[in-house]
């Protein structure tokens, strides 16, 4: 009982350490520059690897919102060269990596209906990612981790192996359950916040943010709690857009009547 209650003493103050010392505050460490770089080595690799969609409209379509939200965007992101390709793949996903590679599959145009608000939606999102710098974090984050486990080890190794297998079980639980998921649910949330605006500002109804959601949500019911997830409990994520729509539809308004176009009733 004594070595269990040394061991949860030991993973509480390294977890601590790592929480406020390196990747609670969501500091990123690595370089900007390296990172886009990288992404567009990835990326390369992706475009040939991966299945391009022929399908001109779609091309035409996710080039023409990336366009205009990267526009509004590049207050955050200036000197970014942004690119966007749309991969043959069923399931409804995008992202986007440092340095503005982006990657939207057939299956979310699908999913869509071929709605341009919609798709607008999920972009802005994902750009809302970069601007945020997350997938820099998320690496801080892990690197920090890393060194946790790399100093918890050290600090075991006069233990037995079974108080060793314990220690670090313990470990990588209460990091992937106090501080990763959590972390990760957070940029989601900030990146639903942001886009919601880049896609409002750039002329997209922010409403089909809602309503692409709940698409997304399919009438199931979540079978995962929220605290073991990466991303936020869809009905969650929805109040949250609602609570942010008169601001998000002022800009939205504002957008369309300075383009010339008459928003959406």
């Amino acid at each position: 009982m004594y070595f269990l209650k040394d061991i949860k003493h030991s993973v509480f103050l390294i977890t601590l350490c790592i929480l406020f010392g390196f990747s609670g505050c969501g500091t990123a460490m690595l370089s900007d520059e390296h990172l886009a770089k990288r992404s567009k080595s990835q990326f390369s690799q992706m475009k040939k690897s991966e299945r391009i969609s022929s399908n001109a409209s779609h091309k035409a379509m996710i080039e023409r919102i990336g366009e205009r939200i990267a526009g509004v965007a590049q207050v955050d992101l200036p000197g970014t060269e942004w690119e966007f390709v749309v991969f043959e793949k069923s399931e409804p996903n995008a992202f986007a990596m440092p340095g503005g590679k982006v990657g939207v599959n057939s299956g979310l145009i699908t999913l869509a209906n071929g709605s341009e608000d919609e798709v607008a939606a999920v972009i802005g999102h994902e750009i809302a990612h970069v601007a945020f710098r997350h997938s820099n974090k998320r690496m801080s984050q892990a690197m920090g981790i890393a060194l946790g486990g790399v100093i918890l080890n050290t600090a075991m190794r006069n233990k037995s192996s079974t108080d060793r297998v314990l220690a670090t079980g313990a470990y990588g639980v209460g990091t992937t359950v106090g501080m990763a998921l959590p972390f990760s649910r957070s940029q989601e949330r900030e990146a639903d916040h942001r886009g919601i605006f880049y896609a409002a500002m750039a002329g997209y109804d922010p409403r089909a943010a809602i309503s692409f959601w709940k698409k997304m949500q399919g009438g199931k019911k979540r079978k995962m709690p929220e605290f073991l997830s990466t991303h936020p409990n869809p009905g969650n994520r929805i109040e949250f857009l609602e609570s942010n729509m008169d601001r998000a539809l002022g800009l939205y308004k504002e957008a369309k009547l300075a383009r010339g176009e008459k928003p959406n009733p």
